[in-house]
């Protein structure tokens, strides 16, 4: 029998890295990080947002990830619904067993700045997980990935050249229209009045021209046996250049949040050079992939709605001094990490009950067919 191909553990790094990225978001935004940060100014407001702005790529690369690796797949809907459906049950899983806990506990654990939810909407919320959108990207991942079969059709028979032209097409609708529309001038005959979540990268279209990119990556750039140091330096360029936009050029483009967007073509391709990177950075560990492979499960359970009530009042940077960077840089890391680690072996932990309903299925069915 051929020994099974082991899965290579650069790309797996950077999704651990994202993940992680992900929670620095929140730090930002719901642990009142950088309100406070603004507050004291000078350095420790460039620094913030340096880290602020190294964050935002984060949803991009895990989009792109699942384009890698999903747009080689062969056209096979029962196969495609079958991983579907793998992740919904992690998703189902979460949402049932956490809405329970927050139940159990008590109102104080199921309500948002003291506002206690009605049970008929947590119990809705908890078996439609999807459609309620308890979590956004969670909720337009699974649509993108019910029509990633169809889209893979057209991506891997397309020729070279009209995907080229593909990319162009959707990265002007899709990332340039959104920010010409916030330039100074531009703004009175480029607009984005109907776009809402779109303009964020925040919606299943995002999500699909993402995969776009990603499915390109797989399907036309070369595979090398290590990575080239070029696509971290020009991540870094678009991570200076990004820092420039939201300071020093803020006033002169009149840029606004747009900068902070998931649709900001720099962000993207910032994104675009890591997993560039990453995808020849090859080496097998076993632990890498084992953490990496909790990352959905990392996610859901720290943005779960009432999980990330308690957490980040636990982790209000209102309650601390921000003055010192060094020791604020401390304290970030260490919930980054903290987060993720006690996440993760949830998660494990999870991964290790669902083997063991799988096995007993298998069981089943052999016996049953036996």
């Amino acid at each position: 029998m051929a020994e099974k191909r082991k899965r290579d553990s650069g790309i797996e790094v950077l999704r651990i890295l994202a993940i992680m990225m992900v929670i620095g978001l929140h730090v930002f935004k719901y642990g009142n990080y950088y309100e406070q940060a603004e507050l004291v100014g000078g350095f420790v407001r460039i620094i913030s947002i340096g880290i602020r702005v190294l964050f935002i790529p984060a949803v991009d690369i895990f989009v792109l990830i699942s384009g890698y690796f999903m747009v080689k797949m062969r056209f096979n809907i029962k196969k495609a619904y079958k991983r579907v459906f793998k992740i919904y049950a992690v998703i189902l899983f979460y949402s049932v067993v956490l809405s329970l806990l927050s139940l159990l506990l008590g109102p104080e654990f199921h309500s948002i700045n003291g506002n206690k939810d009605s049970l008929a909407i947590i119990i809705a919320r908890m078996v439609l997980p999807i459609t309620s959108q308890t979590w956004y990207f969670l909720s337009h991942y699974i649509v993108m990935c019910l029509l990633a079969p169809f889209v893979n059709i057209i991506l891997q028979n397309i020729k070279k050249n009209d995907y080229h032209v593909l990319l162009v097409v959707t990265t002007f609708l899709m990332s340039i229209w959104f920010m010409m529309a916030h330039m100074r001038f531009l703004d009175k005959v480029v607009t984005i009045s109907f776009f809402s979540d779109i303009k964020k990268g925040m919606s299943v279209f995002s999500f699909l021209y993402l995969y776009i990119i990603g499915g390109y990556i797989w399907l036309h750039t070369e595979k090398n046996d290590k990575p080239n140091i070029k696509y971290i330096l020009f991540a870094l360029g678009c991570l200076i250049t990004n820092g420039l936009l939201f300071t020093v050029l803020e006033k002169t483009l009149e840029l606004n949040d747009v900068v902070l967007y998931y649709s900001n073509p720099f962000v993207i391709l910032m994104a675009v050079m890591l997993l560039m990177y990453f995808k020849d950075l090859h080496f097998h560990s076993k632990i890498i992939n084992a953490l990496a492979s909790t990352t959905i499960g990392v996610y859901a359970i720290h943005e779960f709605r009432y999980v990330r009530e308690l957490l980040w009042n636990m982790f209000d940077f209102r309650k601390v001094d921000c003055s010192n960077m060094f020791l604020n840089m401390v304290y970030i890391i260490s919930i980054i990490v903290m987060v993720f680690g006690v996440c993760a072996i949830i998660d494990l932990l999870r991964q290790k009950l669902f083997r063991v309903f799988e096995k007993q299925e298998i069981k089943s069915s052999a016996s049953v067919e036996g």
